[in-house]
């Protein structure tokens, strides 16, 4: 097309849109010079009432192509009451689009509101959009469902980050009983309301589109990658000399103000003091995690956004977009455990300079460097395609009793319990599997004659705060309270005995005597020996991850690297800890010993050409007997926070659900050579690291 017909039919495109967005175009677009290509190809979509799942990488404008023509449906509808529910991954997500979104919607005339454990309802309100968490969501739904009835439509922010989770698994869930919940109040069996999702980019979007919003849905997907500048350093030794390195690292880096650095664990968090060395030593340092206050968190969230020097130490808490303002580089200390987290940390940075990244990696060992060479590789290329993690059990526990409770008397049949809880599209979760779960948690539940209601345990399960999440924790948490302020600072997962202090987001506190086990008062101190909080718990590596190692050793799909070691076999899958796993039961007999790593399998008593016979002859003997039956899955991936209410049955087959048969098979029939790596290829260094993991 010719140039100036292109830009003709671009602002034709334009005029068309802004004609159709007449109540809300100068609220969410009137700043704008134009509409983004996403915003382009998906409003009109979502004006006809599409079911559909936009993916644009970081900034690409996707929530104002969602909110703006949903707000104008809303607008032209005259829907009332709560109509419109966005749900995003965490507090502090809400609180974010909170505050962008209230400008707009209030120019717009509508009213809205946020509902997480920080903020509730206001009794009686008639908020038209709410935001909120699926924990609160599981709150509205158990508790308060009258609140619900007037839903049109419901919004699924950052996807990509629930999709594969326990609480995705418990969102899933709670469509099918809100659709089911919303026919029965409307006494409509077609009584629906639109869903739109949107995500990051995603190896499959079709799959999630359907898994979240249903058969039909729609995806529109906007490509792109912003140029990544990103250097590795080596750091060993302590947190303290780590981040030391890490601050004067910056320097290698133009014009560093703003530095979020992303850390694995919540202890690190609390150790957010050792970054203030080097260019920023007389610069504030703040530190951010799940398990800090609401005050706390926000404070921290506000502070950063204004101070024009500054660093924010954090988890995976602002992994998604929350409102920092620009930040100059993001350092990652040591490298996550998915690329998909790696992907959205570097997303977080240097958005002032348009179409780059800035990213510092700052590994331990040879093996970290590895893993950050190979995942800054993959970033400028796509995702790969990985396991899709099965439904989780555990969560089918909970929302069995939260269903339960929902329902009028409390009670419901076992063929009821099944129409609601069965989910259809991939990952799948049966009516048997629904009835098997309900007969493994005899305890929480009472069955008789096939009608189900909650039991003496049930009913404590109902009444404390676990009825809501499944959010996985390390066990009984610890409230901290100011003593002299009577503030909540945050929770903690144990203290020491002897401990004279914690720190909490990287501040230090003083114990004080006199407390409860569950609640500790606290006095803020200056003391720089106060222990960490939190025994972290590490997963090993995705399969995602080995994916991009294969493509950095410069590895075929077709070919299995075999590497010769101390009288055994090093063969590469790459797969991730859980698929070795599922192999090393498919292939174990007595003549094989075999022992499976993240990328690895290490195989006893066979030669090199037989690796990939025995393989595909193991999986094809396992077509019925299941290898992760007696694994111990639940230290390889997260089997939700209710695993162990299960029975042992259940247990054992919620362990059997990981396995996946149909990627493996489809794996090993890809398989068409076997790459001999021997002591003199310079690739047997870099394996024989690789394969310890």
């Amino acid at each position: 097309m010719d140039p100036y017909d292109e830009a003709e039919a671009t602002l034709k495109e334009h005029a068309l849109i802004r004609g159709q967005l007449a109540n809300t175009w100068t609220a969410f677009f009137s700043k704008h010079g134009r509409l983004r290509p996403v915003q382009l190809l998906a409003i009109p979509r979502i004006l006809a009432g599409r079911n559909i799942l936009v993916t644009a990488p970081t900034a690409g404008g996707k929530t104002e192509a969602v909110v703006a023509p949903l707000c104008e449906r809303l607008k032209h509808g005259r829907w009332g009451g709560m109509s419109l529910l966005v749900v995003t991954p965490t507090r502090a997500l809400v609180n974010d689009l909170f505050h962008r979104l209230e400008r707009p919607c209030q120019e717009a005339r509508i009213t809205m509101a946020r509902k997480t454990s920080d903020h509730g309802l206001p009794e009686g309100g008639d908020e038209q959009l709410v935001i909120t968490t699926p924990e609160s969501l599981e709150s509205l739904l158990t508790f308060s469902r009258e609140r619900l009835t007037n839903l049109r439509a419901l919004v699924i922010d950052e996807v990509h980050m629930l999709s594969g989770t326990a609480r995705g698994d418990q969102l899933r869930f709670l469509l099918r009983r809100l659709t089911a919940y919303l026919r029965f109040k409307r006494g409509d069996e077609d009584a629906s309301f639109q869903r739109v999702a949107m995500s990051a980019t995603l190896p499959k979007p079709e799959e999630t589109a359907e898994a979240f919003l249903g058969t039909g849905a729609e995806v529109v997907s906007i490509s792109g990658q912003r140029e990544i500048e990103a250097t590795i350093i080596r750091a060993d030794g302590d947190d303290a000399s780590r981040a030391r390195l890490a601050m004067e690292a910056t320097q290698r880096f133009n014009t560093v103000e703003k530095v979020l650095v992303f850390v694995n664990s919540r202890a690190q968090v609390d150790l957010a003091r050792h970054y203030q060395i080097g260019p920023f030593a007389h610069s504030p340092v703040f530190g951010h995690h799940g398990n800090l206050s609401r005050h706390n968190r926000e404070n921290v969230e506000a502070r950063f956004h204004a101070d024009p020097k500054a660093v924010c130490v954090a988890t995976t808490t602002l992994e998604v977009g929350i409102d920092i303002g620009d930040v100059d580089l993001v350092i990652c200390m040591d490298p996550p455990f998915s690329l998909s987290s790696f992907l959205q940390r570097i997303g977080r940075g240097c958005r002032r300079l348009q179409g780059k990244t800035r990213v510092l990696c700052v590994a331990r060992n040879h093996a970290s460097e590895l893993i950050f060479a190979a995942l800054l590789d993959q970033a400028r290329l796509t995702i790969p395609e990985t396991p899709v993690p099965p439904i989780r059990r555990s969560v089918a526990l909970q929302q069995v009793l939260a269903y339960l409770r929902q329902v009028e008397k409390h009670r419901r049949t076992l063929d009821q319990l099944e129409r609601t809880l069965t989910l259809e599209t991939k990952p799948q979760f049966t009516g048997d599997q629904v009835r098997e779960v309900v007969q493994g948690i005899g305890d929480l539940i009472r069955v008789h004659e096939s009608v189900v209601e909650p039991a003496g345990e049930g009913w404590a399960f109902i009444d404390s705060s676990r009825i809501y999440s499944n959010i996985s924790s390390s066990g009984p948490q610890i409230s901290l309270v100011d003593a002299d302020t009577g503030k909540h600072v945050g929770t903690v997962s144990r203290v020491s005995e002897n401990a004279g202090g914690v720190e909490v987001g990287g501040r230090s506190y003083e114990l004080l005597r006199g407390s409860s086990r569950s609640r500790r008062k606290v006095r803020v101190m200056d003391s720089e020996q106060s222990p960490p909080m939190y025994a972290a718990r590490f997963l090993p590596y995705s399969a995602d991850v080995g994916f991009a190692l294969m493509g950095r050793c410069g590895i075929d799909p077709s070919e299995l690297a075999v590497l010769r070691e101390q009288g055994h076999l090093v063969a590469f899958t790459w797969l991730g800890r859980l698929q070795n796993a599922s192999l090393q039961g498919c292939i174990i007999q007595s003549t094989t010993r075999v022992k499976g790593t993240s990328f690895a399998l290490h195989i006893e008593g066979i030669a090199a050409e037989q690796v990939v016979e025995i393989i595909a002859s193991g999986l094809l003997r396992k077509t019925s007997d299941n290898p992760l039956l007696n694994a111990t899955v639940e230290r390889m991936v997260d089997v939700g926070p209710y695993f162990d209410l299960l029975d042992e049955d259940q247990k054992q087959q919620a362990r059997g659900d990981w396995y996946d048969s149909a990627f493996l098979t489809a794996w090993v029939r890809r398989l068409r050579k076997v790459r001999i790596v021997t002591v003199n290829d310079p690739l047997s260094e870099t394996l024989s690291c690789l394969g310890k993991l």
